[in-house]
């Protein structure tokens, strides 16, 4: 059926590609993806390739060659997503210039790497000119069925199901092969056969054309099995066959006749004369390179082979094929193929394979590998590092069957520099996972256990442990105390010296310290490409980094930053930088008062976040996002997800979970539940001044002062006061305007008002275009209620247009009910050009502004081509813009942004 279709569209001109599972080879990273896309690549000119994998393809390369030498594989490793997303868009940029059928033939044996690129691309094919064809027999055991099953099951497939072949069929097949067959005939051939095709075939091939066949002879040229028939008609052919044969059937499809040779002592001249006459029989359609005329012909063959008989063929297979340079992935296939003996040479040949598969961006693969190298039981590699690199792999794709990998390895060592290896990796995916208590007790060990001699391992170690002591109130003071140390390690020039400067430079910014050591050493960590340009973009350092900027408000700084956390992100296929980068830029988005722009970046880094589970990222970026969630309706469903969040006691009380209790509380404050947001801002107050957090951070103090009832407010006042005083402290007039705000609607009257003056006064020098919004609103119904309407008029109209400059739809209702109490009639805000927009419609017409095309833009935001092209149309109808002009008519039309 596939190859009529396959003919069907080569007639028409359309382009075909195509694959081909295999048993033998089901275990090779991206085998099935390399097979249909490495002909495309091979035969493009230099020019045409660079094309192809332009922007977000270029992953797609990593697939198709391996890692260069030097590369850290783990790298690679956390880059599953950006390889997939890669597979995509070289599949869309193919199909840009021209249309394509891909047709995958026995998908029940494509290697898993392959499924997912393959059900990332069904996913979202619909926009894309080509048909994609797959072949499978249902319920094959040891097919990965859940890959299957989400295949079949995507929206738009259409699934046949051929049925037996009924008599016109089979009559007409068996008259094809013998002319003269009666009905007779025909219809012992139909019962033998069932209407099974290749049964049929077989059987066929067993009658003997010569003569007349009869009924009889039909049916005692049948046999019970398959295997039975291929071992019949390959005995005939040569006592040698057999042995030849099965060679062929462990080396599978496409190899060459001279090895096959090689592993039966066979001369080369005798086994091309068997080959040829086992594909006369029809055993073989091919001689050299040899193929099969079907998988199950192979295997049928395969099986006729003792299992000491496949031992030894698969490792003869091995050690040839390793003398001649192949693949470790190659070799690999033979070794894991051979029962487990302890072997060393074995075990380094599948470390090697597992080593390979990451550098092609296959993580899956490289866990099979990883996982059959522990199988062996060789006693080297010991098995603590085998289950390091597989804790590694799992800890880059935030898989948490790392955890039980890594406890075991550590219980299988007594090194003290592997131990602390695998504490960090264990600390980082359980810290990730939201388990907080076991993480620090991980990391708490490595410390205790720590060779002081060993600078690099010491460095490692201490670097992640800062984090995990400046995050938690129960051990925040061992942080001050190894501070000096701290800062000393931090000097070198290795990663982990960066890392740990990138990690005191929050320390400084969130305890609000003066701004030019912050900047100094967020930008000194960020120096050059060392600490982005290593361990999949900066891993746990960047975002420590690029926190301290925007904490004292060094929105350039930071998103310059960004662009290399991007950048680096897409070289080295990090889904945490990925995330990052759109999450920050998001946060100095609405920092700056910019809650459209936010909202698009942050949907984009929600999305991709709550995919991996892990409740650290979820409450970051939930975070980032609370006051686009606390102004913009169209957040309301991310809203709803902070009451659901099911996290552990330890991990509540570290910083982690004090983000998670702010977005809480200050929702709360705003549905009206103000004991609800009392009990979660008191603990983040209590975790921030634990931790010396102040109000270049969190607002905590005076959010809490705000909620507290009338009886409490000498507890409000002396919380405001507090927060003042550090605000001050830090030189920044951003938390200094918020906290004078607090102060002002917390003493009301007159001196409300002259604090609210003060704070706008402050707020004038920042950035912060949403907080002086709040502050001209709360100045304007303060003068409200002081009975002063007509000069409330002003600051409430000034604060309402900003309020919708900055997309803040909540605080413009308030505003104009307060306008609405002075006796004013407040202008209709109009909804149309920019304010019209949606948050990605906004987000693409920025993009397509600057000069990016519809591709590039759908590379940046993971959309289709046609979503973007569905957004500018929107967003031209919305603006005024139509024609051939359009596009450069965006940057006249939008108003000057972030």
């Amino acid at each position: 059926m596939l190859g009529a279709a396959r003919e069907s569209a080569a007639e028409t001109g359309l382009r075909v590609l195509e694959a081909r599972g295999t048993e033998l080879e089901r275990e090779f990273a991206f085998g099935a993806i390399r097979r249909i896309f490495e002909p495309v690549l091979m035969a493009a000119s230099q020019a045409e390739r660079a094309k192809l994998l332009a922007g977000a393809a270029a992953p797609a390369e990593w697939v198709i060659d391996p890692y260069e030498a030097g590369d850290d594989p783990h790298t690679r490793s956390a880059a599953g997503f950006a390889a997939l997303h890669g597979i995509y868009w070289l599949a869309a940029n193919v199909a840009a210039d021209e249309p394509f059928m891909l047709s995958v033939d026995d998908l029940h044996w494509v290697d898993t790497s392959s499924l997912r690129a393959l059900e990332y691309l069904a996913q979202r094919i619909a926009d894309l000119p080509i048909v994609v064809l797959f072949a499978l027999r249902p319920a094959e055991p040891g097919s990965p069925a859940a890959l299957l099953d989400a295949l079949r099951g995507q929206p738009g497939v259409t699934t046949l199901l051929p049925g037996a072949l009924g008599s016109g069929a089979v009559s007409e097949l068996v008259r094809a092969r013998i002319p003269d067959a009666d009905d007779e005939v025909c219809a012992a051939c139909l019962e033998q056969s069932a209407g099974n095709p290749l049964y049929l075939e077989e059987l066929l091939r067993a009658v003997s054309p010569d003569g007349v066949v009869t009924a009889t002879a039909v049916k005692d040229a049948s046999v019970p099995s398959l295997a039975e028939r291929v071992a019949r008609r390959t005995a005939h052919v040569d006592p040698r066959a057999p042995a030849l044969t099965g060679a062929m059937a462990v080396l599978g499809d496409g190899g060459r006749l001279a090895m096959a040779a090689s592993l039966t002592g066979m001369a080369e001249d005798d086994a091309a004369g068997i080959a040829h006459r086992l594909r006369r029989i029809e055993v073989l359609s091919a001689e050299d390179p040899f193929a099969f005329v079907h998988p199950l012909v192979r295997r049928s063959a395969y099986d006729q082979l003792s299992v000491t008989e496949r031992d030894a063929v698969h490792a003869a297979a091995a050690k040839a094929l390793s003398d001649e340079g192949a693949s470790a992935e190659e070799v690999a296939t033979h070794l894991a193929s051979v029962r487990p003996a302890k072997s060393i040479a074995a075990a380094a040949g599948l470390m090697a394979a597992a080593d390979q598969a990451l550098g092609r961006v296959a993580p899956d693969a490289a866990i099979d590998w990883l996982e059959r190298a522990l199988e062996e039981r060789a006693p080297e590699p010991e098995p603590a590092e085998i289950l390091l690199e597989l804790g590694m792999v799992e800890v880059a794709g935030r898989d948490l069957a790392a955890v039980e990998h890594l406890h075991a390895a550590l219980d299988l060592t007594a090194s003290a520099a592997l131990r602390a290896r695998i504490s960090v990796a264990l600390a980082e995916i359980l810290v990730h996972a939201g388990q907080w208590e076991a993480g620090r007790d991980v990391m708490a060990g490595a410390v205790a256990g720590l060779d002081q001699d060993d600078t690099e391992t010491v460095l490692e170690v201490l670097g992640y442990w800062s984090v995990v002591t400046f995050y938690d109130p129960s051990l925040v003071g061992e942080f001050d105390r190894l501070r000096d140390r701290f800062e000393e390690l931090s000097t070198g020039e290795t990663w982990p010296a960066y890392a740990l400067r990138a990690m005191l430079a929050l320390a400084k910014g969130l305890r609000g310290e003066p701004r030019e050591e912050v900047v100094a050493q967020a930008t000194y960590a960020l120096e050059g490409d060392r600490l982005m340009g290593e361990r999949a973009a900066g891993a746990w350092a960047s975002p420590q980094a690029l926190t301290a900027l925007v904490a004292v408000d060094e929105f350039e700084l930071a998103l310059k930053a960004c662009e290399t956390l991007a950048e680096q992100s897409r070289l080295s296929g990090s889904f945490m930088g990925t995330t990052g980068s759109l999450g920050f830029r998001g946060w100095i988005f609405a920092k700056r008062g910019d809650l459209a722009a936010a909202e698009a970046e942050l949907r984009i880094a929600w999305d991709l976040v709550n995919q991996a589970g892990m409740p650290l990222l979820i409450t970051s970026a939930m975070y980032f996002l609370v006051d686009a969630v606390l102004e913009r309706p169209g957040l309301d469903d991310v809203a709803e997800l902070v009451h659901g969040l099911g996290l552990e006691q330890a991990f509540l009380a570290s910083w982690g979970g004090a983000m998670m209790f702010e977005v809480r509380g200050r929702l709360r404050l705003m549905q009206g539940d103000r004991r609800g947001a009392v009990e979660d801002l008191r603990e983040v107050t209590e975790v921030a001044r634990a931790l010396g957090v102040g109000p270049t951070f969190s607002p905590c103090r005076s959010a809490l002062a705000l909620a507290l009832g009338p009886e409490e407010r000498a507890e409000a006042a002396e919380l405001i006061t507090e927060e003042l005083e550090l605000a001050r402290a830090s030189g920044l007039p951003r938390p200094e305007g918020v906290a004078l705000r607090a102060a002002g609607l917390l003493a009301g009257g007159k001196d409300g008002i002259a604090q609210l003056r003060a704070s706008l006064s402050a707020l004038e020098r920042s950035e912060a275009a949403l907080e002086r919004a709040r502050t001209q609103v709360e100045l304007g119904a303060a003068l409200r209620r002081a009975g002063q309407r007509a000069a409330a008029r002003e600051p409430l109209t000034e604060g309402m247009d900003l309020a919708h400059h900055c997309g803040a739809a909540r605080l413009v209702e308030r505003a104009r009910d307060e306008l609405r109490a002075t006796g004013a009639r407040p202008r209709r805000v109009v909804h149309t050009g920019v304010d019209a927009l949606t948050a990605s419609e906004l987000r693409v017409v920025r993009l397509a502004a600057n000069g990016n095309s519809n591709p590039e833009i759908a590379q940046e935001l993971y959309v289709s081509i046609k979503t973007v092209e569905t957004h500018l149309s929107r967003a031209y109808s919305k603006l005024g813009l139509a024609g051939q002009g359009a596009r450069a008519g965006l940057a006249e039309v939008l108003s000057p942004g972030p």
